[in-house]
């Protein structure tokens, strides 16, 4: 007996059935590969969540120049700073009651062993001239005499200054304790 027409053509239900269970097992592999990802993107996002913070400055007149938005690395520690490197830190004790609590970031411009000098005129680490004079000192209500000084930074502390005459920092309020340390701060814009 011979098939007629329409069964030549027709595919022989052996084929179909292997191009489903392909096509199966195409879609398994798939899901198992955006599960991959989606793990993968969770993961990296918590860890970036944990490890990374943005600082935001919104005061009107920033004491640092150069930027506006921070990110600041929660897992550096003080170990990782080095002179000039930006620390983000809580203020905490630094007689502004406005300010307490407050996120900060200045630059690390005294280490431990680092000697610093403050005058009425000007602010030196190791002799080199880093802030001139003490413009908040009368809004403080405090005597620029008062906090001259000339000592080494202690273990375990850094001196810590912003990039403008006015900003409120080490010459005001004296060296940083490393453990109300965030992390190191990288400016992005």
């Amino acid at each position: 007996m011979r098939p007629s027409e329409a069964e030549a053509g027709a595919p022989s239900p052996r084929p179909v059935k292997r191009w489903r269970e392909r096509v199966r097992l195409l879609r398994w592999r798939w899901a198992v590969l955006a599960l991959m990802a989606l793990c993968l993107t969770l993961g990296l996002g918590t860890y970036g969540a944990i490890r990374y913070r943005l600082g935001i400055d919104l005061q009107a007149h920033s004491c640092l120049e150069s930027a506006r938005v921070f990110l600041i690395d929660t897992f550096a520690g003080p170990e990782d700073v080095v002179q000039g490197d930006l620390v983000a830190f809580r203020a905490q004790g630094l007689g502004v009651p406005a300010f307490e609590g407050q996120l900060f970031v200045k630059h690390a411009a005294g280490v431990p062993g680092d000697w610093v000098t403050v005058t009425p005129a000007a602010t030196a680490i190791n002799g080199m001239p880093m802030a001139q004079g003490l413009a908040l000192a009368p809004a403080l209500q405090r005597d620029p005499a008062s906090l001259a000084r000339h000592e080494r930074v202690p273990v375990e502390h850094f001196w810590m200054l912003g990039e403008t005459a006015d900003s409120f920092d080490s010459r005001y309020w004296g060296f940083l304790p490393v453990a109300r340390m965030i992390g190191k701060a990288y400016a992005l814009f």
